[in-house]
């Protein structure tokens, strides 16, 4: 087989042009937040971002140089692992309240998202050394243990990102060839951990009850939701649960076909929370219309054409689940943090693959991309 050693320049040029276009939004979304909200200098943020976006560049050309099947050994597989189960232990203590933020020296590292590389590389080398073998109860309880393990701490305090890892986990396992009957079962008790998820911090369900509709107003006039109220007027951050997303749509809805300018955003000045993070889509919809939202999904589909293509041209199995792993996760997130911001999914701290502000989400993000070009460099011609 013919293996070559080059650049796949599709997937690595679409990957340093939304990550460009990620730092001009992220500017644009956060200047007045950082100016007038924070007394910072506009451009605080987006040089924050500029600084763990060179940070990350670095980590994805040393892992896309570097030769993926050398993972393979059990020091690079148990080791990330052990390390984010450990960092993710401690989080629930060090940061009491959202169970998610290590804070120290006025920077925030969220090790969730060191959880999403760790788990793929995991994945891979699990399912790679089972290839042609069946998956039954026996062989599969060490891959239920890590993946629900490392999950069900992250779903303490975040139960979106938990949700995105669940999406690698079950494509590959799917892809890999796992009983029909192990899967649906572990669907379904994925299904029942999501419901005691939501009902542990009430205002998770707010946010789809007003995803589905149901507002305060109709909880108090609706008797069989009545018990539902104690619970309303316990959680501040379930008040107005729906605002997010009614001036997310506003914002998507009013830039047209070109958008009103970059800068020009009126949602981003204070009617829209967190519009550098989780709701940037929005603000890229109103800046720069459905011209410029169509292309950063253009570019998406780039990555996605070269991610998914590997899946056949990767020389050996883990390769290939490696690729397929990554892949499915970037995916997973441009689409749910997408839909969010258009309301055809419930609000969830998401973000926006090489685009959203976030410094641990960025640099994860592109080590991500890198064991993805790893592969890509060494597939089949």
């Amino acid at each position: 087989m013919t293996v070559k050693l080059r650049t796949d320049w599709p997937l690595f040029s679409a990957t340093l042009l939304i990550l460009a276009f990620g730092l001009v939004m992220v500017y644009s979304a956060s200047s007045v937040v950082a100016e007038v909200m924070h007394g910072k200098e506009s451009w605080s943020y987006a040089a924050k971002q500029l600084g763990f976006a060179l940070a990350g560049v670095a980590v994805m050309l040393f892992l896309k140089r570097l030769d993926y099947a050398r993972l393979q050994h059990p020091l690079w597989i148990w080791l990330p692992v052990g390390v984010v189960f450990v960092l993710l232990g401690a989080v629930i203590f060090a940061d009491p309240v959202a169970h998610r933020w290590f804070r120290f020296a006025g920077v925030q590292f969220q090790p969730s998202e060191l959880a999403k590389p760790a788990i793929i590389v995991f994945l891979a080398w699990f399912v790679s050394r089972r290839e042609n073998k069946e998956f039954d109860r026996y062989t599969l309880l060490p891959a239920a243990v890590v993946v629900g393990g490392i999950t069900g701490l992250i779903a303490w305090g975040d139960l979106g990102t938990a949700a995105i890892l669940l999406v690698p986990a079950a494509v590959v396992f799917f892809v890999a060839g796992i009983e029909r009957k192990y899967f649906y079962l572990t669907l379904l008790l994925g299904f029942a951990l999501t419901i005691f998820f939501l009902v542990q911090k009430p205002y998770r369900l707010f946010r789809v009850m007003a995803y589905a509709g149901i507002t305060e107003q109709t909880i108090h006039n609706t008797s069989y939701l009545k018990w539902i109220e104690p619970h309303l007027a316990a959680s501040k951050a379930a008040r107005d649960a729906d605002h997010q997303p009614r001036q997310a749509r506003i914002a998507s809805g009013s830039g047209g076909i070109t958008g009103v300018g970059l800068g020009r955003s009126g949602q981003k000045l204070g009617f829209l929370p967190e519009a550098h993070t989780d709701f940037i889509y929005a603000v890229i919809a109103e800046e720069t219309g459905l011209f410029g939202a169509v292309l950063l999904i253009v570019g998406y589909l780039v990555v996605f054409w070269r991610g998914f293509r590997l899946y056949w041209l990767a020389p050996d199995f883990f390769g290939r689940y490696l690729a397929l792993g990554c892949v499915s996760l970037i995916a997973a997130q441009a689409l749910f943090n997408m839909s969010m911001a258009i309301s055809l999914l419930p609000t969830k701290g998401i973000p926006l693959p090489l685009v959203s502000y976030g410094g641990s989400a960025l640099l994860c993000t592109l080590a991500t991309f890198g064991l993805l070009m790893s592969v890509s460099e060494r597939a089949a011609e």
